[in-house]
């Protein structure tokens, strides 16, 4: 009889462990930093040349020597919010060039120097994206995607 009832609380509890599903890839640095990428985003995980490797929206690369661990959870462990999908998204993808994500589609972008002189003037496509010439002199400059201002600073 308590063989029976502690198999059925067994069982029991390996049906609610299932129905708890994991959310977040969370990579433990050996720094005491953490990274959560959202499973929803199906970020692709390999293994090249010593690194850890997550290819996401854009791709990142952490070296074996650097990850101390990396498990899936429930929660955002990397006190990071996450985004939604439908947030507008400015990611940088390289000292002359910022890919805006997620915009209204054929949006304007007027990227603008504080002095208010405009530096550089573009749209989103159909699916709301675009790619932005960044100033190459030193300065703040104020990005515009729509309605939502960013402001920046190039240092040369």
């Amino acid at each position: 009889m308590i063989k029976r009832l502690i198999t059925t609380l067994s069982l029991i509890c390996l049906a609610l462990g299932a129905y708890a599903e994991a959310k977040y890839m969370t990579i433990e640095m050996v720094n005491g930093s953490r990274i959560s990428f959202l499973l929803a985003d199906n970020p692709v995980i390999t293994y090249q040349n010593g690194s850890l490797v997550v290819n996401n929206d854009t791709k990142t690369t952490y070296s074996f020597d650097d990850v101390k661990n990396y498990h899936f959870t429930e929660s955002n462990d990397s006190g990071v919010d996450a985004l939604n999908a439908n947030e507008l998204r400015l990611v940088w993808i390289d000292n002359e060039t910022i890919e805006v994500q997620n915009g209204q589609p054929n949006s304007g972008i007027v990227i603008t120097a504080i002095n208010g002189v405009m530096a550089s003037q573009t749209k989103t496509d159909a699916e709301g994206k675009a790619t932005v010439k960044i100033p190459s002199k030193a300065g703040v400059y104020i990005i515009t995607v729509g309605r939502q201002s960013f402001k920046f600073i190039r240092k040369n």
